[in-house]
């Protein structure tokens, strides 16, 4: 897979845009939350919940685990799957204080960290991944839907693997910051553009370098 290429190429389609400005979020708790609630759902019902859990005061590992499960499962309910994400959410908040706390789990080592965090009940290889790279800042990639679509029409292949993109960018971008950049220009290329249903293949950045937009146009579509 052209990796590289893929990555610079969407770099100059958003010269200067920065991870920051894609997450909105600044605390780290937060951005493990969010990577919880944005599961099965769009982001802005995700930040919906967060602005509940803010409201209730619950944006701290502590709290979230000193609170009625009744009482988070209503700050995260506008993300969907209240029960489940409220779990996966103290789960998450056990295993930050465990480490002693976000610092305490910065100072882990990756792989293993990896494999603690699959452990909670709730979290998946996304999730983990998220966690992992946008929280901790660990080397890591995230195979999404969005990942697997783009690169399968570009390339005009059939969807790769999650452990088999995760594997191929961490060896091509073995920086965490342009593996957080990589990633998020990708959602936003699945979000603007490459929709699972009626892409929009106008005005894509890889328009005239993808295999889908090539035989798409040349059939008239």
């Amino acid at each position: 897979m052209e990796w590289k290429a893929l990555y610079e190429g969407l770099r100059k389609w958003k010269p200067g845009w920065t991870v920051e400005a894609w997450w909105g979020l600044l605390h780290p708790f937060e951005k493990g939350l969010g990577s919880i609630l944005v599961q099965n759902t769009a982001w802005t019902n995700a930040v919906r919940a967060i602005d509940s859990l803010r409201l209730m005061g619950l944006t701290c590992p502590r709290v979230v685990l000193d609170a009625p499960v009744e009482t988070l499962q209503e700050g995260v309910r506008p993300a969907g799957f209240p029960r489940a994400k409220a779990e996966a959410i103290r789960g998450l908040s056990h295993w930050f204080l465990d480490h002693g706390g976000i610092d305490g789990a910065f100072a882990g080592d990756g792989d293993l960290l990896r494999w603690e965090l699959l452990s909670i009940r709730g979290i998946g290889p996304e999730t983990a991944d998220m966690v992992l790279l946008y929280v901790l800042e660990k080397p890591t990639f995230i195979g999404d839907a969005y990942t697997r679509r783009i690169i399968s029409r570009w390339q005009g292949v059939s969807e790769p693997r999650y452990e088999e993109i995760r594997t191929q960018v961490m060896r091509t971008l073995s920086q965490v910051a342009d593996q957080q950049l990589f990633h998020a220009l990708l959602v936003e290329l699945g979000k603007e553009h490459c929709h699972k249903r009626r892409p929009r293949c106008t005005g894509c950045p890889l328009q005239h370098s993808c295999k889908f937009s090539e035989d798409r146009y040349s059939k008239g579509g």
